[in-house]
């Protein structure tokens, strides 16, 4: 009884609560501004966080929607290794889940390139440093090495479509080993969305814990090594190029199969006409030594270092080269070549011109500054050269410093009065000439150093080989005579705007793509 009593007068007490606080709000009040203003306020910050909740969702769901699909890239369990009747883009069976992501495909190259690359960038992913060599689930690899004499940088650089063929052929990772001058990652690196291409520091073996590079290239000789044409090539000169190809393809795949690293230096530049051959007979239509795809394979390899790429800038302000806008003139004077076989000059053969240099007097002197004065004056005939500044370039620092500073300088010309008296002589043409248009060249700081003959250099002393490449690269035409280091250049810039103004005296040529330029029209 006393329990219910209580419940009652609670609900009593509750009840005559809820209706006084009814009967109270009955009652008029004056409207409270204040509390309202803060609602109003309070609604407007949910309804502005409900919409950028809703914007952020739909941006988010966006990107998730356009990110390329990362999927593994798969290799068969079986690869067809034969080349008869093969589509090459077959030859890797290579399958991306996406074939749009700008980090595996590139428009500007043939299909079975961009596979290859993709796949390349997935093994260097997932074997990273020296596990690409060391770890045996990783795949093979093939190693481009210069140990030795490996030529000038068009015979290191500029077969780049075989190399990828032969590694693409075999299922292999393609890397570069340069032990002389200096490792080629010093001069130029792999672009961000490229191939990696250089070779794991550290790997035992491999030209570690030597002190001299030729111990260091003693190292790397020993490894499995193909048969080649040139240099430190197990050479082969007896066979055609195409037997030696095809026969190292086959051992490739055959023989060497299981051997972890395959090393090789072969000459190729010189005989592109067999890579097209092969590519034609696989249905390829993209032949890429005469293509756009040449200088974008080249891209995908390499760009400068940025100590070269500095270089490079500091040329372009201080001259003002803008690219597209200036023509390039090169002058190879120290090649052998230029001359007849067996020619000296002063006692000095000129085929050890490059390694030892020769003095820039006497008939040398009038010789390589008469090649550059033709240089220039074919040059000219070039359609606008006029508006345009030429960047001159030479293997021969001092004729660079000739005929770009000391001919146009009063001061010089003045001390040397009698080097100018006679208006036919070398000297004077050349000061007619230079004067005349507006030729710059790089300070010549430095002397040039051959990449090849003049090795264990800093490094440097190689940059200017570099630097005049890419400035040759930039250039809206070339004017090139002997050697093939400025048509290298015109080539991997695909301009049309190329002139030859002097033929090689002896030797072979590229028969396919050398006679694309247009010959000098002066006697």
């Amino acid at each position: 009884n006393t329990l219910i009593t209580m419940r009652y007068k609670m609900n009593s007490i509750s009840q005559r609560g809820r209706t006084f606080n009814l009967k109270e709000s009955r009652k008029p009040k004056k409207p409270n501004y204040l509390l309202l203003l803060l609602f109003v306020i309070l609604c407007l910050v949910v309804i502005s966080f409900i919409f950028s909740a809703t914007y952020v969702f739909q941006h988010v769901h966006t990107k998730e929607s356009e990110r390329p699909n990362i999927e593994s890239f798969v290799l068969p369990k079986k690869v067809n290794h034969s080349l008869q009747g093969q589509k090459i883009s077959q030859s890797l069976e290579i399958q991306a889940a996406h074939q749009h992501s700008p980090k595996t495909s590139d428009p500007n190259l043939p299909k079975w390139i961009t596979d290859y690359i993709a796949w390349h960038r997935k093994m260097r992913s997932e074997f990273p440093g020296q596990s690409i060599i060391t770890d045996p689930n990783a795949p093979p690899v093939l190693v481009r090495t210069c140990l030795g004499l490996c030529g000038g940088l068009h015979d290191r650089l500029g077969q780049l479509p075989l190399d990828l063929f032969l590694a693409n052929q075999t299922n292999r990772v393609l890397l570069f080993k340069w032990v002389k001058p200096q490792p080629l990652e010093e001069f130029l690196v792999p672009p961000s969305d490229g191939i990696d291409w250089i070779f794991p520091n550290g790997v035992q073996g491999w030209g570690t814990g030597c002190n001299t590079l030729n111990l260091c290239a003693k190292q790397v000789r020993v490894h499995p090594q193909l048969p080649g044409n040139y240099g430190d090539g197990k050479e082969r000169k007896e066979v055609s190029f195409g037997d030696l190809i095809d026969d190292d393809l086959k051992l490739l795949n055959g023989k060497m199969k299981n051997d972890k690293a395959v090393t090789y230096q072969i000459l190729g530049h010189l005989s592109e006409d067999y890579l097209e051959k092969r590519l034609r007979d696989l249905g390829e239509t993209d032949m890429i030594h005469g293509t756009a795809s040449f200088g974008n394979i080249f891209r995908k390899f390499f760009q400068p270092h940025p100590n070269v790429q500095k270089e490079i800038d500091d040329v372009n302000e201080k001259y003002g080269l803008v690219p597209g806008e200036y023509t390039v003139a090169h002058c190879r004077v120290r090649h052998p070549k230029a001359y007849k076989k067996g020619e000296t000059f002063n006692g000095h053969f000129i085929a050890n011109a490059d390694k030892l240099g020769l003095p820039f007097e006497g008939r040398f002197k009038d010789f390589a500054v008469d090649i550059a004065s033709r240089a220039v004056q074919c040059a000219v005939t070039l359609p606008d050269v006029e508006q345009h500044p030429i960047y001159f370039m030479a293997d021969e620092s001092e004729l660079v410093r000739f005929v770009t500073r000391d001919v146009v300088n009063a001061k010089f010309i003045s001390e040397h009065a009698n080097w100018f008296s006679n208006p036919t002589s070398t000297n004077a043409t050349a000061k007619a000439i230079m004067s005349k248009h507006n030729v710059v060249a790089r300070d010549q700081d430095i002397k040039n150093a051959h990449i090849d003959k003049n090795k264990g250099r800093p490094v440097e002393e190689y940059y200017g080989t570099f630097v005049d490449l890419y400035l040759g690269i930039q250039a809206r035409c070339v004017v090139f005579g002997v050697g093939y280091y400025a048509l290298f250049a015109s080539k991997l810039s695909g301009t049309s705007c190329k002139m030859r103004y002097a033929k090689e005296m002896w030797g072979g040529y590229n028969s396919t793509h050398e006679n694309e330029a247009q010959e000098c029209a002066l006697p």
